[in-house]
């Protein structure tokens, strides 16, 4: 095995040749496509069986053609994040990166590019943003525990008062609680504010 072929049958995705068509029609693609995605590559090369923007989710496409045609514009690559429906149905995001080839008059010849499953990524961000929702959850909890904690330091502060000399070691423990529910109060909304930047 070849080092090209080697490293594309690695690669999360494909590479790609197309025209700067309405379908962006397929002239090559390297056979990721159906590996990672389930699409034999001779049904999209030249639209035999099924154009490539009809396995792209639809409502992606319209932002595909703006950022390919600005890219062209100013004769610059693009980078961009859309689906591309899988050939068992489910949506699978991607990155491609791609960009334009002209002749020496100047004339577009095509496009080409790399088209990579970013998805588990995708899933990894889900998951810890999944994390994040339940730590959330879980320091509210403790700061409603402290809270009650609070309460009953004030009630015990109280109750030793009333007890005089008697009570004195009470007092020094409700002030320890109290001192206690407050530094762990501080701590909670401290990762509940670090949370809440973070999901912002």
């Amino acid at each position: 095995m070849d080092f090209q072929t080697s490293i594309l049958g690695r690669m999360s995705g494909f590479l790609y040749r197309c025209r700067a068509d309405e379908n962006y029609t397929m002239l090559e693609m390297t056979n990721g496509i159906e590996r990672i995605f389930g699409y034999p590559a001779d049904e999209i090369i030249g639209n035999r069986t099924r154009t490539f923007t009809s396995i792209m989710y639809e409502e992606d496409v319209p932002l595909m053609d703006e950022i390919v045609g600005r890219a062209l514009e100013r004769r610059t690559d693009w980078t961009m994040e859309y689906r591309i429906r899988h050939a068992m149905g489910h949506l699978v995001w991607v990155t491609e990166t791609g960009g334009g080839i002209w002749d020496e008059k100047g004339e577009l010849l095509y496009l080409e590019g790399s088209i990579i499953n970013i998805e588990s990524l995708y899933q990894r961000i889900d998951d810890q943003t999944a994390d994040m929702r339940v730590t959330a959850s879980k320091t509210n909890e403790i700061l409603q525990s402290l809270r009650y904690l609070k309460l009953l330091a004030v009630n015990a502060g109280i109750e030793a008062a009333r007890a005089g000399t008697a009570g004195s070691g009470f007092a020094v423990l409700a002030a320890e609680m109290r001192t206690l529910a407050n530094s762990s109060e501080e701590a909670a909304r401290a990762i509940s504010n670090a949370q809440r930047k973070a999901e912002g």
